[in-house]
């Protein structure tokens, strides 16, 4: 999971706000072009084409907007820029995951940094909170468990990315799929190369 720097609302975003006076997300549905360029402009400004829970690669026609507190409980944030994210479409994790499940313990990946509270175990690819006890593990572990971040299929190939790598570690790119997996192997380095 990685953190999201997010730009100012783009203009595009406030006219359309400005022009249409709409009342729930739903009603976006009649604007699709919006909920398109929204994604396109996250993906490609903001996101590096990456779903910042899962780090998997998405594009637009494999993802969908995502409201970090969710709109059927914050209603007043439904078309908050900073509450909009893009995510994969995978059905057991990430948004799909998520749904309408809400803690004040989940990290906001706008607002928070994920790798304040998050690592990985090398051996299974599963992430896992960075501190043992206190509020910093109980965000991980609400962040983890609403999330999915754990699916098998998401664990495993992880972990294939860490045994397909680790020899060429030094060689990695900082951007793409898994990009705080690859910081943590990058800092990791003499542990990953001797499992």
């Amino acid at each position: 999971m990685f953190k999201v720097n997010k730009t100012p609302e783009p203009k595009f975003f406030q006219e359309f706000k400005k022009k249409h006076s709409l009342s729930n997300w739903n009603q976006y549905d009649s604007y699709r072009y919006i909920k398109q360029q929204l994604r396109e402009y996250s993906l490609f400004e903001e996101q590096e084409l990456c779903c910042p829970y899962c780090e998997i690669e998405i594009d637009v026609d494999t993802s969908e907007t995502e409201h970090i507190k969710p709109k059927d409980i914050f209603p007043n944030e439904f078309q908050d820029f900073n509450n909009l994210i893009v995510a994969c479409k995978s059905s057991k994790r990430c948004g799909n995951s998520k749904g309408s499940q809400w803690s004040s313990d989940f990290i906001n990946p706008v607002l928070e940094n994920p790798q304040d509270f998050l690592t990985y175990d090398i051996k299974t690819g599963e992430v896992r909170p960075k501190n043992s006890i206190g509020t910093d593990y109980e965000k991980a572990k609400v962040t983890i468990d609403i999330l999915n971040l754990n699916d098998k299929r998401l664990a495993e190939a992880r972990k294939n990315f860490i045994l397909g790598n680790k020899y060429s570690i030094d060689y990695l790119e900082p951007e793409g799929e898994f990009r705080t997996l690859k910081e943590f192997m990058i800092d990791n380095k003499d542990s990953i190369t001797s499992v």
